[in-house]
């Protein structure tokens, strides 16, 4: 298997932790919630989703898959991958959303938790549901159907970009955020996730 899809398939995981985690902490904005939320911690890990998902996570996908696209005979795998490059767009949208209103939150703005709360929830529902399809889907189709120079195409052409908070260099402006999702236990972001 290419290592491009061995990248693809492990930022899945690691965004799905980061998700859990993103989770754990806006639940304490409920009023039944015990936990008094980090907003800081929110907003670095809103603005990982904004930045490392589009200028290299994304950006990959869309290379593997144009050279997917032509080769597909399946209809539902057409579809998918139409929806999938429609909620890379909508997926920004959100993130630049929720940025700017937790944003607001920092500099003591009125906003109404229970709609920021709500819109967190489809964000969150998104992401989860886009990776799910894209590892269903897509990653299967890319296996099968890519051939190695198709790897060695897209990799000529992709600019490597490293993970600035799970690569092997931590950005520094990240560096607190990582030491939350590494040592967040895992059993305790599952119970407050949702």
């Amino acid at each position: 298997m290419s290592l491009l899809i061995d990248r693809l398939v492990k930022d899945h995981e690691q965004l799905l932790r980061l998700l859990d985690c993103l989770d754990h902490e806006v639940s304490g904005y409920r009023d039944d919630s015990q936990h008094t939320p980090k907003v800081w911690l929110i907003l670095d890990a809103l603005d990982y989703l904004h930045n490392y998902p589009d200028s290299f996570h994304h950006p990959l996908e869309s290379r593997l898959l144009s050279r997917l696209r032509p080769r597909l005979t399946d209809a539902d795998q057409r579809a998918a991958i139409e929806e999938v490059e429609a909620e890379h767009e909508e997926i920004h949208q959100l993130t630049t959303s929720l940025i700017d209103r937790f944003s607001a939150l920092t500099m003591d703005q009125i906003i109404p938790i229970n709609q920021l709360l709500a819109d967190y929830q489809k964000y969150v529902e998104l992401q989860r549901a886009h990776i799910q399809k894209e590892n269903r889907v897509l990653i299967p189709a890319m296996k099968t159907i890519l051939t190695e120079e198709d790897f060695k195409l897209v990799n000529e052409t992709l600019k490597d970009t490293p993970d600035p908070l799970f690569g092997s260099h931590v950005w520094e402006s990240y560096e607190n955020l990582y030491q939350f999702v590494v040592g967040a236990p895992v059993d305790q972001l599952a119970t407050n996730a949702h």
